[in-house]
């Protein structure tokens, strides 16, 4: 008879799980992630762009200790918990691909300098430099990515709405800069995901033709300062001391 009960019992969400695991429910813990290490390595493997093995992989158990972090950490106003939790996997791959970027450098650096007879050492640090920013730009572009999902902006949007012109550029990033610096305003757009393009025609005397013709822009720019992301500060930097035409 209890298994017949059983049957129509309604079945939690996953959730409704990670919330019951949260609230206590340790048991249930190691039987979610055996569960969904299907879905960490599909997550793993598009960002390395390989199949991810199990067995003694730096990025498994990096995904592993990632999806139990993100079951700590949900909140219902989260939205969808894998959502979340592919995004925390992602950022702490991240994370530790710019670490292994930087100890490589150091440890070819020390290399170089224990080699007398390399008179090209100055070109090679160079070399180093070049493309360890590329790695840089490239990790920090992904993160930019997936952090304009939550404002509804794409790669592919910010490609097409990035202003050409260098004025209208530096327009709409003095428009991000002062969201950002203000708050209030700084608050009010994380909160709601859009603009505050009353607050801004109010404040900077600009019209809503100027901010909506760049308004995709100026929420990367807003979420680039409201960020870690270095490489990506320097390029709005560099914009706002004229070195990029």
């Amino acid at each position: 008879m209890t298994k017949l009960l059983n049957i129509f019992k309604k079945k939690k969400t996953l959730e409704e799980r990670v919330k019951d695991i949260q609230n206590g429910n340790e048991d249930d813990r190691n039987n979610l992630i055996e569960e969904y290490i299907p879905f960490i390595k599909k997550i793993l493997s598009n960002q390395l762009g390989k199949y991810i093995e199990v067995e003694n992989n730096d990025a498994f158990s990096i995904g592993l200790i990632a999806f139990n972090e993100a079951i700590e950490k949900y909140d219902e106003k989260r939205g969808n918990f894998l959502t979340f939790a592919s995004m925390v996997i992602k950022s702490r791959l991240i994370d530790q691909l710019r670490s292994e970027s930087r100890r490589s450098k150091e440890v070819y650096i020390n290399q170089l300098k224990s080699d007398d007879e390399d008179d090209n050492y100055t070109e090679n640090i160079m070399a180093i430099e070049g493309f360890e920013a590329g790695i840089e730009t490239r990790l920090d572009m992904a993160t930019l990515v997936e952090n304009m999902k939550d404002f509804d902006v794409s790669l592919e949007d910010l490609i097409n709405h990035a202003p050409k012109h260098r004025d209208t550029r530096i327009t709409a990033i003095s428009i991000g800069r002062y969201v950002f610096e203000n708050v209030h305003l700084r608050e009010k757009f994380l909160k709601t995901k859009n603009l505050p393009t009353g607050d801004l025609m109010r404040d900077l005397k600009v019209s809503k033709k100027v901010v909506q013709r760049s308004r995709k822009f100026i929420i990367a720019i807003i979420v680039i300062l409201n960020s870690d992301l270095d490489t990506l500060k320097e390029y709005i930097s560099h914009n706002e001391r004229g070195k990029i035409e």
